[in-house]
């Protein structure tokens, strides 16, 4: 009977942990960089996405909103953004993004 929860805690809880382990690294990498670019291009896309209520079905619209920054080093990075800084950021507007900043501002 001690193996019940060592599958348990293979099956579930190692693959959770990991999980978060890897957010938390993808987190940390994006804090830890420093760069500066220009913005080359914005995009908007809609999703439809389709939620069962009870016995109704109802199509819910996401908004997803992302630009595209060249950075001074010549790579292209694409980030996604709010609706506010969608709004504020403008093709050709030069963004910075400081080390330990999540977000990049305006310059």
């Amino acid at each position: 009977m001690r193996l019940i929860p060592i599958i348990i805690l293979l099956i579930f809880i190692l693959p959770a942990i990991g999980f978060l382990l890897l957010v938390g690294k993808l987190f940390s990498k994006g804090k830890a960089a420093a760069w500066e670019g220009v913005v080359i291009d914005r995009g908007h896309v809609v999703k439809e996405k389709i939620k069962k209520d009870g016995a109704f079905k109802r199509k819910k619209q996401e908004d997803f909103y992302h630009i595209k920054v060249k950075l001074d080093n010549g790579e292209v990075h694409a980030i996604a953004v709010t609706p506010e800084m969608y709004e504020e950021i403008q093709v050709g507007d030069r963004l910075r993004k400081e080390k330990g900043e999540l977000w990049p501002k305006k310059v």
